[in-house]
């Protein structure tokens, strides 16, 4: 009890610097409250999502292009019946249909309801799904599932969507016909009848499931009942299967997938589309999660870094104080205890303060801004937890080095001479040498001597441990070279006597390093992600090797009409080449990806087949590509003999082929047929995947190993493909009229189609919205990209700008506790001659060295962090393999960089003042105690 006791009285003492230290923590728990509440509410409704999306069905299948207007061949329902391991298959026709709003008065009813009517918020129409399935896909919360014996009208309806509606069963549901029936009425009532306990999908935004699963289906109705409202046939939008107990879900996925994609219009089991998306959600949520303990890692360091220079600095203080206790009643274990009491008791402060503020901050924002969180907010045991662990193991780890040095305080101290700091002004070149190889390790584990898969992790932790040793190791030496070239530059700019700085942060030399490191923690963080993430996004902004745009063509044309694209003003004639695409599976797994499927790691290519000479060769080719291995010529001559390709670099050092092997790949509409193409060329085609992604390049699946380019006929022959499905082409002026292109394209097809000349009467806007032909400017998907990645890397890089904040209240104190104890000095200073300007002037000098400090600190280890991690990326993430190089975003790092020294200036402003309102007097009666 003595220990708290005396405990308490010493953070009383320094009042000041405790308030300071508890504000530091509780806004480290306060970040570590706000991002643990949204990322557990988001992981919760996605998790809960993707566990239930499809209900009592192990598998669904639906059309891979997820376009409404596809629908599944009913030519599958019979073969998947008869296998063996299939126990029930439901066809569904997924509709959405228009709704009388309910619950209107009489005379409302007869008027037609208008876009407005209804609650606020709903829309006039339902996702119906027409089913004649025996049981329901979903447990049945109220009332009973469509029952086949009944002739009259019923709907089962999601309870949720029931809810919204304030509708029950019992009551009827008024559904719009498109088209009035033969009895003239344009309204049917359905009653309903049950309700289903199905889980609501996520909103509609970046992070939802945007796949038809059963549980998007927001009423269910038999199927007969939906082709009288219609008026039209039955189709398939989605099949539920079910497995056999028994059966083999893995084996019988694969074994079908071939046979679903041969189809007219591919299937893809939902397992490998909808329900690897929802797990790529379940994963965004792991995801979010990792984030929430990064930032629990993140606070808690800061919190550590924060609490070890309160404590470092009352330790060195006290030290005749402890002697003295030492003398007369303590023991060495009792000091001890007493430095760690000190640390959890400001760590317990912060802590409840923390919760408080980051708890009424969250109601704030729910209750101004509660319509916008659409996943809620949640305070739970885990955020607790990672609060707790932030604060309280934060102060824990940094009261055990002064705890330790209180150790080395013996009885006689109390009367000895306080030992007075020896001033450093070399730049210790053996802590210089030995931080630098320490540095060094990481790049050399990253890029000399890469890690296999299975070795990453212990490369990488490894490898970031020796940087950040390293950095550590070097500080010193850094606070050397500042104080001895930088200092002197800083004074003359402040027009003070460089005398008044020297050996001023070199004097309490770890004191600076702690104070530097402090600081530097937040910003390296910063940087590191800064560089981290735009490396990352080079490898897919598309470059300066496509040309200005695609245009994708419906239904396609013949390619010697697809040519007449090339007489538009606006499209130059020399580059402009009509494509055949497909996406077949390759025969062999030739990426591995069975064992770990990636970004490039996939069993598919997408395969190009277009002019080669134009496409090569000339004053003016198409693709303006760089080569890795072949030669353009040699290559041409390859490709128009048939059966041959270009690939690109990454599928080569994947797949470990090399120029004159050969890709054997299965043609989708004859599955029991091998093409095989010999590599002639390799090249660099960075940013293929989000060009492939937002043309329509990819036809049969969402992911593709390799963008392929072989000759046109070749690949019309080999798949089938009499029509051409885009053309690519460069603009001929730079205010090229995008529009005007589309409407000409479309005016092509439309030619085509009608087998006529073309109507000189017809307008652009009436081709256009026929969607015959879609230009997509390659400028446009850059913008789209680079915004985009922008925006989530700013979001995930708030969390270091915050933590730099919380620790300059950890440099402050350093700042006051530095200035305070030359008080004495300063009062000496100013007997001499030196004004109170010189002296506030010199302090701020101090400040702004000792963030140039940090600021260099940051940059090294940012820099080299990001650079490292893009490079483990490549062996580990879903996104790596395409090996991007080094990309410094110096903008938003010199940013931040001003950033920090603007900090050490403010941060030098308060004890600054301070002096200079001191009188001289005042200055010399506080002693010379801690000199």
């Amino acid at each position: 009890m003595k220990v708290l006791r005396l405990a308490l009285a010493f953070l009383r003492e320094r009042s000041t610097r405790t308030a300071l230290t508890t504000v530091a923590i509780a806004a480290a728990v306060c970040m570590v409250i706000w991002v643990t509440s949204s990322y557990e509410a988001l992981h919760k409704t996605y998790d809960e999502f993707s566990n239930l999306a499809l209900g009592r069905y192990e598998l669904t299948i639906a059309p891979i292009s997820a376009d409404e207007n596809d629908f599944a061949s009913a030519d599958v329902m019979q073969p998947l019946l008869d296998d063996p391991a299939v126990a029930t298959v439901d066809p569904m026709w997924a509709k959405r249909i228009a709704i009388q709003t309910p619950n209107l008065p009489p005379a409302v009813h007869a008027v037609r309801p208008g876009p407005g009517d209804g609650p606020r918020g709903l829309l006039p129409s339902l996702m119906f799904m027409a089913t004649d399935a025996e049981q329901s896909p979903f447990d049945v919360s109220v009332g009973h599932w469509l029952s086949p014996e009944t002739e009259s009208p019923q709907a089962v309806l999601r309870a949720d969507v029931a809810k919204r509606r304030q509708l029950h069963v019992g009551d009827w549901l008024n559904i719009e016909r498109p088209r009035p029936g033969e009895d003239g009425q344009d309204l049917v009532a359905f009653q309903i009848v049950g309700l289903l306990d199905a889980p609501k999908p996520p909103t509609m935004n970046a992070g939802s499931i945007p796949m038809l699963t059963p549980s998007f289906g927001e009423a269910f109705i038999h199927i007969a009942q939906a082709e009288e409202i219609l008026g039209e046939t039955f189709r398939i939008s989605l099949l539920g299967v079910s497995i056999n107990k028994e059966a083999d879900i893995t084996k019988f996925r694969f074994g079908w997938a071939p046979r679903l994609s041969s189809y007219k219009t591919p299937l893809q089991f939902q397992e490998a589309y909808e329900i690897e998306e929802a797990l790529d959600q379940a994963s965004e949520a792991e995801n979010v999660k990792l984030q929430s303990y990064a930032a629990t890692g993140v606070a808690m360091l800061v919190a550590m870094l924060v609490t070890f220079c309160s404590l470092s600095m009352g330790v060195t203080e006290r030290t005749r104080q402890y002697a003295v206790l030492r003398a007369i009643a303590f023991t060495k274990w009792q000091i001890v205890l007493l430095i760690v009491i000190e640390g959890l008791v400001i760590g317990a402060m912060g802590l409840i303060a923390g919760i408080l503020v980051g708890w009424g901050l969250l109601q704030i924002v729910e209750q101004l801004f509660g319509s916008l969180l659409h996943h809620g907010i949640l305070l739970g045991g885990r955020n607790l937890t990672l609060a707790m662990l932030a604060s309280l193991g934060g102060a824990f780890l940094a009261s055990l080095f002064p705890a330790y040095k209180s150790t080395c305080v013996k009885p006689l101290d109390a009367v000895a001479p306080l030992h007075q700091t020896q001033i450093s002004r070399s730049p210790g070149w053996f802590r210089l040498m030995l931080g630098l190889s320490l540095i060094a390790v990481n790049p050399l584990l990253t890029f000399v001597f890469p890690p296999n898969e299975n070795s990453v992790g212990l490369a990488m932790a490894i490898g970031f441990l020796c940087s950040s040793v390293g950095f550590f190791v070097i500080a010193p030496s850094i606070v050397v070279w500042v104080d001895r070239y930088v200092g002197p530059t800083f004074a003359r700019w402040l027009r003070i006597d460089p005398k008044l700085l020297t050996s001023q942060i070199t004097s309490h030399l770890w004191r600076t390093v702690g104070a530097a490191i402090a600081m530097a923690f937040g910003l390296g963080l910063f940087v590191g992600i800064q560089v981290w993430g735009f490396t990352m996004l080079e490898s897919f902004i598309p470059g300066s090797w496509t040309p200005d745009a695609i245009v994708v063509l419906r239904p396609g044309l013949k390619p010697e009409d697809a040519e007449h694209l090339a007489n538009h003003p606006d499209v130059d004639p020399q580059r402009c080449l009509p494509l055949v695409v497909e996406q077949p599976r390759l025969v062999e797994d030739l990426t591995h990806s069975a064992e770990r499927p990636s970004i490039i790691r996939q069993d598919n290519v997408v395969i190009v087949g277009l002019d080669p000479a134009q496409a090569f060769l000339g004053d003016h080719p198409l693709l303006t590509l760089e080569w890795v291995a072949g030669d353009p010529r040699d290559a041409v001559k390859q490709m128009q003999n048939g059966g041959a390709c270009i690939v690109p670099d990454h599928f080569i050092e994947e797949t470990g082929l090399k120029l004159g092997d050969s890709i054997s790949v299965s043609p989708p509409r004859n599955a029991g047929n091998k093409v095989s193409y010999e590599i002639a060329g390799v090249v660099k085609l960075p940013g293929w995947h989000w060009q492939t992604k937002l043309t329509g390049l990819r036809t049969r699946t969402h992911r593709a190993a390799a963008l392929v380019l072989a000759d046109y006929d070749s690949v019309a022959s080999d798949f089938d493909l009499p029509m051409a499905s885009h053309v690519w082409f460069s603009y001929a002026k730079e205010n090229a009229d995008v529009d005007s292109i589309q409407a000409f394209a479309s005016d092509l097809v439309l030619q085509s189609i009608a087998d006529e000349p073309l109507d000189s009467e017809m307008t652009s806007s009436e081709s256009t919205d026929n969607e015959l032909a879609k230009v997509v400017p390659v400028q446009g998907i850059r913008d789209h990209l680079d915004i985009t990645a922008r925006r989530w890397i700013w979001v995930i890089s708030y969390i270091p700008l915050i933590s730099l904040l919380i620790a300059c209240l950890g440099v402050l104190n350093v700042m006051l506790a530095s200035v305070r104890s030359r008080r004495w000095e300063f009062g000496i200073l100013r007997s001499i001659g030196f004004t109170s300007s010189d002296l506030s002037r010199a302090i701020l000098v101090e400040g702004l060295m000792i963030a140039f400090v940090a600021g260099l600190l940051s940059l090294g280890f940012g820099i080299l962090s990001g650079w490292c991690g893009s490079g483990m990326a490549q062996y580990m993430s879903f996104f790596g393999g395409l090996h991007p190089p080094l990309v410094i975003p110096w903008l938003p790092i010199l940013g931040g960089f001003l950033l920090v020294l603007l900090l050490g200036v403010g941060i030098a402003a308060w004890p600054a003042i301070s002096i200079k309102r001191s009188r001289p007097m005042d200055l010399l009666q506080s002693g010379n105690d801690f000199s």
